[in-house]
């Protein structure tokens, strides 16, 4: 999803709204594979929102499905709600439960994961999705996001009709810019008024997100909640609890370094990120990850939280 990010980001809203299919298509090829030509999975991502969607989304994405080289594909945690709409009717997010594919439906809420899970890519289709920042998608869900942990769920069972009507929507439009004012609106119409303790807790991501060696207790201390309350309200608006989502924030970060330009001193990465030691990184990035960092292998530059599980 991420590897046209920077240039999609650098585009000015008139330009984004102007993308369409085979415009995105020709900038993927250019850009990622300028001597080759070949057939390859197009992104498009939007960030630059109507307000206030950008408080709480990170970036809307597409995919146009191209058929993947293998049948599952490990997503990792990210601490983030997705929602996920398959654009061919006779197409299912299908995840996998123990050795089967499980399909969930077409337009699919999945939730903060406190693990890796594994997806079936066997049946490809056109796809377009929002990705939410952490603690974004409880104002639009009308439920705790705790309730959806470690589950995929049918968003039609949250949202009623209007999950049908918008994927119609999204099915039959014409453009990606389109397809994005579509989610726009839908999202828009969704939205609940946030209360006080959700804007307190999205202080404390915050806060978080600035350092990944910050102490748990110190930050809720500074918003004046006591223990059991800021567990409770970050649980609710986040899905996961404060220590799990730090620990997955600090796995991201590890994951950062591993792809950046940088020669990885391990000894220093795990220092740096607040590991007590080496080993215990590599526990924590094998528990999230079901690899060591030597076996970490993204499917491709750019898709850091996706990779293809070990036979």
């Amino acid at each position: 999803m991420h590897g046209l990010e920077p240039f999609v980001r650098s585009l000015t809203v008139e330009q984004q709204e102007g993308i369409t299919i085979n415009h995105v298509r020709e900038m993927t090829e250019s850009l990622l594979h300028p001597q080759k030509k070949r057939e390859s999975t197009m992104i498009a991502m939007r960030k630059k929102l109507r307000k206030p969607l950008g408080e709480f989304v990170d970036c809307f994405w597409y995919s146009n499905g191209e058929r993947r080289p293998y049948e599952k594909e490990r997503v990792l945690p990210t601490g983030c709600v997705d929602l996920i709409f398959k654009l061919r009717e006779d197409k299912s997010v299908r995840v996998f439960e123990n050795d089967s594919a499980k399909p969930i439906g077409g337009a699919v809420v999945s939730g903060v994961y406190t693990r890796h899970f594994t997806i079936d890519t066997t049946q490809p289709s056109p796809t377009i999705g929002v990705h939410f920042k952490p603690a974004g998608a409880a104002p639009f869900l009308a439920l705790p996001v705790s309730e959806v942990m470690d589950q995929h769920i049918c968003l039609e069972e949250l949202w009623g009709q209007q999950a049908g009507v918008m994927r119609e929507r999204l099915t039959n439009a014409k453009s990606v810019a389109s397809m994005f004012r579509i989610l726009e609106q839908g999202l828009l119409e969704r939205m609940a008024e946030p209360s006080h303790d959700f804007r307190v807790v999205t202080n404390a991501v915050d806060k978080f997100a600035s350092s990944v060696t910050l102490n748990v207790n110190a930050v809720r201390e500074s918003m004046g909640f006591s223990a059991k309350r800021f567990i409770r309200r970050f649980h609710e608006a986040v899905g996961i609890t404060p220590k799990r989502f730090c620990r997955i924030q600090r796995f991201q970060t590890v994951l950062d370094r591993m792809l950046g330009d940088e020669p990885i001193q391990w000894v220093n990465v795990a220092l740096d990120n607040g590991y007590f030691d080496q080993s215990h990184l590599i526990r924590d990035f094998r528990e999230f990850s079901g690899v060591t960092p030597m076996e970490y292998q993204p499917v491709e530059t750019g898709q850091k939280n996706h990779m293809v599980p070990k036979p």
